[in-house]
C-alpha cells in the first residue's frame, strides 16, 4: 500500500474518532484534509493494475495498453 494511502486511511480514521467523536477540532481538520486527499486519489484513478500470470514453456504473453477510448 503506497504510503500517501496509508496516510489517508489512518487520518479518515483518526480525523473520525477523535475530531467528530471525540470533539477535537485539530484532528477534525486533519481527518478533513485526508478525506479530500482520498477522494483526489479516487477522482484521478492513478490506480495501477497488477496482474500475476504463470507460464508453461514454449507459451508467450503479449501486453498491450489502449489510450482510453481506444480498442
Amino acid at each position: 500500500m503506497p504510503v500517501l494511502e496509508r496516510v489517508a486511511r489512518v487520518g479518515i480514521r483518526r480525523g473520525f474518532r477523535e475530531g467528530l467523536v471525540g470533539g477535537n477540532q485539530v484532528w477534525l481538520a486533519l481527518g478533513a484534509a485526508a478525506l479530500g486527499v482520498r477522494a483526489l486519489q479516487l477522482v484521478a484513478g492513478r490506480r495501477s493494475v497488477v496482474v500475476t500470470e504463470r507460464l508453461n514453456p514454449g507459451e508467450t504473453l503479449l501486453i498491450r495498453h489502449f489510450l482510453p477510448g481506444e480498442q
